[in-house]
Protein backbone atom coordinates (compact mmCIF):
# COMPACT_ATOMS: atom_id res chain seq x y z
CA UNK A 1 0.00 0.00 0.00
CA UNK A 2 2.85 2.55 0.54
CA UNK A 3 4.01 2.14 -2.87
CA UNK A 4 0.26 2.51 -4.51
CA UNK A 5 0.47 5.85 -2.03
CA UNK A 6 3.22 6.65 -3.66
CA UNK A 7 2.11 6.38 -7.17
CA UNK A 8 -1.02 7.76 -6.82
CA UNK A 9 0.41 11.58 -7.33
CA UNK A 10 2.15 10.50 -10.28
CA UNK A 11 -1.07 8.61 -11.54
CA UNK A 12 -3.03 11.74 -11.16
CA UNK A 13 -0.55 13.51 -13.04
CA UNK A 14 -0.79 11.50 -16.29
CA UNK A 15 -4.05 10.76 -16.30
CA UNK A 16 -5.00 14.34 -16.15
CA UNK A 17 -2.18 15.70 -18.64
CA UNK A 18 -4.14 15.25 -21.62
CA UNK A 19 -7.45 16.92 -20.33
CA UNK A 20 -5.13 20.14 -19.20
CA UNK A 21 -2.66 19.96 -22.85
CA UNK A 22 -6.34 19.28 -24.85
CA UNK A 23 -7.95 22.50 -23.02
CA UNK A 24 -5.16 24.69 -23.49
CA UNK A 25 -4.96 24.17 -26.85
CA UNK A 26 -8.25 24.73 -27.59
CA UNK A 27 -8.52 28.03 -25.45
CA UNK A 28 -5.18 29.35 -27.18
CA UNK A 29 -6.47 28.48 -30.75
CA UNK A 30 -9.64 30.94 -30.28
CA UNK A 31 -7.59 33.61 -29.32
CA UNK A 32 -5.62 34.14 -32.29
CA UNK A 33 -7.68 35.80 -34.60
CA UNK A 34 -6.10 37.75 -37.25
CA UNK A 35 -7.48 41.48 -38.80
CA UNK A 36 -10.14 39.18 -40.99
CA UNK A 37 -11.50 37.58 -37.65
CA UNK A 38 -10.20 33.81 -38.95
CA UNK A 39 -7.95 31.25 -37.01
CA UNK A 40 -6.35 28.00 -38.49
CA UNK A 41 -7.01 25.18 -35.98
CA UNK A 42 -4.45 22.30 -35.56
CA UNK A 43 -5.05 20.42 -38.81
CA UNK A 44 -4.57 23.41 -40.75
CA UNK A 45 -8.16 23.90 -41.51
CA UNK A 46 -9.12 28.00 -41.49
CA UNK A 47 -12.29 28.93 -39.43
CA UNK A 48 -14.08 32.39 -39.81
CA UNK A 49 -16.34 34.22 -37.79
CA UNK A 50 -20.29 35.39 -39.43
CA UNK A 51 -18.55 39.06 -40.20
CA UNK A 52 -15.23 38.07 -41.34
CA UNK A 53 -13.51 41.07 -43.38
CA UNK A 54 -11.17 40.67 -46.50
CA UNK A 55 -7.97 42.63 -45.20
CA UNK A 56 -6.07 39.78 -44.50
CA UNK A 57 -4.54 38.62 -48.71
CA UNK A 58 -2.35 35.57 -48.08
CA UNK A 59 -3.84 34.73 -44.68
CA UNK A 60 -6.78 32.26 -43.45
CA UNK A 61 -9.60 34.50 -44.43
CA UNK A 62 -13.39 34.02 -45.19
CA UNK A 63 -14.41 32.35 -48.64
CA UNK A 64 -14.86 34.06 -51.41
CA UNK A 65 -12.36 37.35 -50.76
CA UNK A 66 -9.62 36.04 -53.49
CA UNK A 67 -12.42 36.12 -56.09
CA UNK A 68 -13.93 39.54 -54.83
CA UNK A 69 -10.12 40.42 -54.66
CA UNK A 70 -9.83 39.75 -58.86
CA UNK A 71 -12.54 41.30 -59.52
CA UNK A 72 -11.55 44.31 -58.21
CA UNK A 73 -8.25 44.06 -59.70
CA UNK A 74 -10.03 43.14 -62.98
CA UNK A 75 -11.98 46.23 -62.98
CA UNK A 76 -8.99 48.46 -62.47
CA UNK A 77 -7.43 46.84 -65.52
CA UNK A 78 -10.53 47.77 -67.26
CA UNK A 79 -10.61 51.21 -66.48
CA UNK A 80 -7.13 52.39 -66.81
CA UNK A 81 -7.62 50.82 -70.50
CA UNK A 82 -10.47 52.62 -71.08
CA UNK A 83 -8.82 55.60 -69.61
CA UNK A 84 -5.31 55.06 -72.19
CA UNK A 85 -8.21 54.64 -75.13
CA UNK A 86 -9.19 57.96 -74.02
CA UNK A 87 -6.23 59.44 -74.11
CA UNK A 88 -5.03 58.37 -77.74
CA UNK A 89 -8.46 58.65 -79.20
CA UNK A 90 -8.47 62.45 -77.76
CA UNK A 91 -4.80 62.76 -78.98
CA UNK A 92 -5.45 61.65 -82.47
CA UNK A 93 -8.87 64.18 -82.81
CA UNK A 94 -6.04 67.09 -81.61
CA UNK A 95 -3.59 65.80 -84.45
CA UNK A 96 -6.54 65.73 -87.03
CA UNK A 97 -7.89 69.33 -85.82
CA UNK A 98 -4.47 70.55 -86.13
CA UNK A 99 -4.17 69.21 -89.79
CA UNK A 100 -7.79 70.38 -90.62
CA UNK A 101 -6.86 73.69 -89.68
CA UNK A 102 -3.39 73.75 -91.08
CA UNK A 103 -5.26 73.07 -94.23
CA UNK A 104 -8.13 75.50 -93.93
CA UNK A 105 -5.66 78.31 -93.50
CA UNK A 106 -3.73 77.39 -96.24
CA UNK A 107 -7.13 77.28 -98.33
CA UNK A 108 -7.60 80.72 -97.10
CA UNK A 109 -4.05 81.79 -97.88
CA UNK A 110 -4.90 80.29 -101.38
CA UNK A 111 -8.19 81.93 -101.76
CA UNK A 112 -6.55 85.88 -100.77
CA UNK A 113 -3.97 84.93 -103.14
CA UNK A 114 -6.40 84.00 -105.70
CA UNK A 115 -8.57 87.25 -104.85
CA UNK A 116 -5.44 89.15 -105.28
CA UNK A 117 -4.76 87.78 -109.04
CA UNK A 118 -8.29 88.24 -109.66
CA UNK A 119 -8.21 91.77 -108.75
CA UNK A 120 -4.80 92.44 -110.62
CA UNK A 121 -5.89 90.42 -114.23
CA UNK A 122 -9.45 93.48 -113.56
CA UNK A 123 -7.69 96.53 -113.37
CA UNK A 124 -5.28 95.23 -116.04
CA UNK A 125 -8.15 94.36 -118.14
CA UNK A 126 -9.96 97.73 -117.31
CA UNK A 127 -6.85 99.28 -118.37
CA UNK A 128 -6.57 97.49 -122.00
CA UNK A 129 -10.12 97.61 -122.24
CA UNK A 130 -9.33 101.80 -121.85
CA UNK A 131 -6.82 101.49 -124.21
CA UNK A 132 -8.70 99.09 -126.53
CA UNK A 133 -12.05 101.61 -126.61
CA UNK A 134 -9.71 104.61 -127.32
CA UNK A 135 -8.27 102.01 -130.61
CA UNK A 136 -11.59 101.09 -131.41
CA UNK A 137 -12.65 104.99 -131.94
CA UNK A 138 -9.92 105.62 -133.74
CA UNK A 139 -10.48 102.99 -135.87
CA UNK A 140 -14.15 103.84 -136.40
CA UNK A 141 -13.17 107.39 -137.31
CA UNK A 142 -10.83 105.93 -139.77
CA UNK A 143 -13.75 103.22 -140.67
CA UNK A 144 -15.68 106.61 -141.43
CA UNK A 145 -13.48 108.27 -143.33
CA UNK A 146 -12.84 104.92 -145.50
CA UNK A 147 -16.20 104.14 -146.17
CA UNK A 148 -17.13 101.18 -148.34
CA UNK A 149 -13.75 99.90 -148.87
CA UNK A 150 -14.37 98.83 -144.98
CA UNK A 151 -17.42 96.60 -145.71
CA UNK A 152 -15.78 94.90 -149.08
CA UNK A 153 -13.12 93.96 -146.49
CA UNK A 154 -15.14 92.82 -143.70
CA UNK A 155 -17.45 90.36 -146.19
CA UNK A 156 -14.22 88.73 -147.60
CA UNK A 157 -12.96 88.30 -144.25
CA UNK A 158 -16.18 86.17 -144.09
CA UNK A 159 -16.08 84.28 -146.84
CA UNK A 160 -12.72 83.29 -145.89
CA UNK A 161 -13.60 82.14 -142.45
CA UNK A 162 -16.97 80.10 -144.26
CA UNK A 163 -14.64 78.56 -146.86
CA UNK A 164 -11.98 77.79 -143.87
CA UNK A 165 -14.95 76.00 -141.62
CA UNK A 166 -16.05 73.99 -144.86
CA UNK A 167 -13.00 72.71 -145.65
CA UNK A 168 -12.43 71.29 -142.19
CA UNK A 169 -15.81 69.84 -141.89
CA UNK A 170 -15.01 67.90 -145.41
CA UNK A 171 -11.53 66.62 -143.83
CA UNK A 172 -13.23 65.54 -140.42
CA UNK A 173 -15.98 63.37 -142.70
CA UNK A 174 -12.97 61.62 -144.59
CA UNK A 175 -10.97 61.23 -141.47
CA UNK A 176 -14.47 59.01 -140.08
CA UNK A 177 -14.83 57.31 -143.01
CA UNK A 178 -11.38 56.14 -143.32
CA UNK A 179 -11.41 55.26 -139.29
CA UNK A 180 -14.79 53.34 -139.99
CA UNK A 181 -13.47 50.89 -142.33
CA UNK A 182 -11.48 48.24 -140.87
Amino acid sequence: MRTVWRLLPMLVVIGLAPYAIAGSKTTSDEHKLNACGCYRNLAGVCFCEKRGKCECPGECEPKGCAEKREKDLDREIQAETKRAQEAEKKKQQEEADKLRRAKEAEEEKDRAQAVAEEQADTEANESGDQAQANDKKSKDSKKAKKGEKTDKADKSKKADKTDKTAKTEKTEKTEKTKSDVP
